[in-house]
């Protein structure tokens, strides 16, 4: 039997099917990690959020963030700390959102926050605050190397 164009073209066409199957297969088992689960809807609402970054940078002082080897600190300036209703914290990791941990702010007595490092991963961590003072939103965020 002769090796004819007829045989090129069949053998060309099965690796060709072999090879998009198998680029099937791999994408498929690819594990996609948006950068939060509910990506799409925290982007409509992003104008709030931009509202939030605005009124914290006419504040006269910022949150400070410190860490240790067991603890991260977040010091609240002491003009508005007095009257944080509530807030959230996040420990938000960008290689993966199932890593991320929330807190609440609960403040001690010298207007400070601690977070203990012993269920939190280390690495890139950025720490979100958004917190309220009164009825106006605040927002801040800080990128730290956890170690």
């Amino acid at each position: 039997m002769k090796f004819s164009w007829g045989h090129g073209a069949i053998l060309i066409l099965g690796l060709f099917l072999t090879g998009m199957i198998t680029l099937l297969v791999i994408c498929l088992s690819h594990d996609v990690n948006l950068v939060t689960p509910d990506y799409y809807p925290k982007g409509i609402e992003y104008q709030q959020q931009i509202n939030r970054i605005n009124r914290t940078n006419n504040l006269v002082k910022e949150i400070v963030f410190s860490q240790d080897n067991n603890n991260i600190y977040l010091k609240f300036p002491s003009q508005d700390s007095l009257n944080i209703a509530k807030g959230k914290i996040l420990l938000f990791y960008p290689r993966s959102f199932r890593f991320d941990k929330e807190y609440t702010i609960s403040l001690n007595d010298s207007l400070g926050q601690l977070i203990s490092k012993d269920s939190i991963m280390k690495g890139r961590c950025i720490i979100k605050v958004n917190w309220k003072i009164d009825t106006m939103d605040y927002y801040q965020e800080e990128t730290l190397m956890l170690r």
